[in-house]
């Protein structure tokens, strides 16, 4: 895996900061320039890395890291707060209406994982007390939705090779009827972004107005993901 190397890589440069008991300016930018190709061996572009590590390093040769009895720990922690803050800084929740049902549409390429996550994505938040419908709005992926559901034990709404958007329209309309407080729309993969697929999503979107719209990325996707 893409971050699994980048760990590793990052904990190598921070050992050797821990090694020095204080810093020199010089330190701090070698380990930088160690993070800045570990960030771009994982495929993160080169431009995001580079502003990264200068935001880093501006705030690691201040005078509150050099002159700290743990300097390394110090460099260490605004590794950690940058990182989170290029995340976005928050951990996002789902948006839950006050008049339920929830309807999030799962996007992705085909082989990305979509499947199996609205599947994953379900059996959470059955266990935190809520009442999710899976709908195979994928027609590709009817079955494969459906065991991976069971496992989940989560209840999939499926009509056939019936049109995506009036699967999803009457999905909703299902939930809304038997109480389901989330609706989970598997939609359709591909293996590249296409005209059909695109308005395909558009028209389910314009139709059953979701709240959340998640991507489902490979981890392993790296730059492209930004183009999907």
């Amino acid at each position: 895996m893409a971050f699994d190397g980048l760990s590793e890589k990052l904990s190598a440069a921070f050992k050797r900061l821990r090694s020095k008991g204080k810093l020199s300016e010089s330190d701090v930018k070698e380990a930088m320039r160690e993070v800045r190709l570990a960030l771009l061996e994982a495929d993160v572009n080169y431009k995001v890395a580079k502003d990264f590590t200068q935001k880093v390093t501006e705030r690691a040769v201040g005078s509150e890291v050099m002159e700290s009895l743990t300097p390394a720990q110090m460099v260490i922690k605004i590794v950690n707060e940058e990182l989170t803050e290029l995340m976005g800084g928050t951990n996002a929740r789902l948006n839950f209406p006050s008049k339920p049902p929830l309807v999030l549409m799962m996007c992705g390429l085909q082989g990305s994982g979509k499947t199996t996550h609205s599947a994953k994505l379900g059996r959470l938040l059955k266990s935190q007390g809520h009442r999710p419908l899976l709908v195979a709005s994928d027609l590709a992926a009817i079955q494969q939705l459906e065991v991976v559901g069971n496992k989940a034990g989560v209840p999939v709404f499926q009509m056939g090779t019936e049109n995506p958007v009036k699967i999803a329209q009457a999905a909703v309309a299902h939930a809304k009827d038997h109480g389901n407080d989330v609706v989970i729309l598997d939609t359709a993969g591909r293996l590249h972004i296409d005209e059909d697929l695109m308005t395909e999503l558009k028209n389910i979107k314009n139709k059953v107005e979701p709240q959340e719209i998640l991507l489902v990325v490979d981890a392993m996707t790296g730059q492209d993901a930004v183009n999907v």
